[in-house]
């Protein structure tokens, strides 16, 4: 009706975790809920050495290590009785002649970008449950719609998280719990790109602009269920 505004999630003394938080997109959305004061459990490996405001609660993490996720969440249950947000930005680039792929690299890029950003996911879906309401957001890639030459087990990953992401979108509808995809294209994560020195990512976009746009998907009016975004560069 004219002159109804939407009305939109306040994010203040909201409860959030966020994988990957050590550096690019991760660090970006943990920094950006931090200001909205919003209570942000940050997790990653190398989060002890990672500088995120002082209010954001640092747990090293592991995410292909079963028991380490189980720790990480008994520590988060120590601290905080619910979980309102997930953001799972956790996830490790390749991009390899498929002849030359290592069996290693396959385990460990399928061992973070899809089964460790679902052992999360169910983590705190089962916490979400309860209390019939939650966001979760799994960060994906544009390489999970669309296949690239160079990156045959990367695109597996991706398009794996991402019928995991559209099957869990159904499954939560019946406790009002909202899932949403983010495909994001390449960004300036000197991480990310650390096994390709030579690569030029000046044109790549800034994981600030993308992780302000994951905080408004967040915000949105919580009658709506946004399944998908697609950020690319212009």
């Amino acid at each position: 009706m004219k002159g109804m505004k939407p009305t939109s999630t306040v994010l203040t003394n909201k409860v959030a975790v966020v994988t990957g938080a050590s550096s690019g997109l991760g660090k970006a959305v943990a920094e950006l809920l931090a200001a909205q004061k919003v209570k942000v459990f940050a997790l990653s490996r190398n989060i002890a050495q990672t500088d995120l405001p002082s209010s954001v609660i640092k747990i090293p993490l592991n995410i292909r290590d079963l028991q380490n996720i189980d720790e990480a969440f008994t520590e988060i249950d120590q601290q905080t009785d619910h979980i309102d947000f997930l953001v799972n930005c956790a996830g490790r680039g390749l991009v390899k002649e498929f002849e030359n792929t290592t069996r290693q690299e396959i385990m460990d890029v399928f061992g973070i970008n899809l089964k460790g950003n679902i052992y999360i996911a169910q983590e705190v879906y089962k916490r979400m449950i309860p209390r019939k309401s939650g966001h979760i957001i799994n960060v994906i890639s544009t390489s999970g719609l669309k296949g690239r030459e160079l990156e045959t087990i990367y695109c597996a990953s991706k398009w794996g998280l991402r019928g995991f992401t559209e099957s869990l979108r159904l499954a939560a509808i019946a406790h009002r719990i909202r899932v949403s995809a983010v495909y994001p294209g390449g960004m300036k994560s000197e991480n990310f790109w650390k096994d390709q020195p030579d690569r030029d990512i000046s044109g790549y976009m800034d994981p600030k602009l993308v992780a302000e746009q994951i905080i408004h998907l967040l915000q949105s009016d919580p009658s709506l269920s946004p399944s998908e975004l697609v950020i690319e560069r212009n």
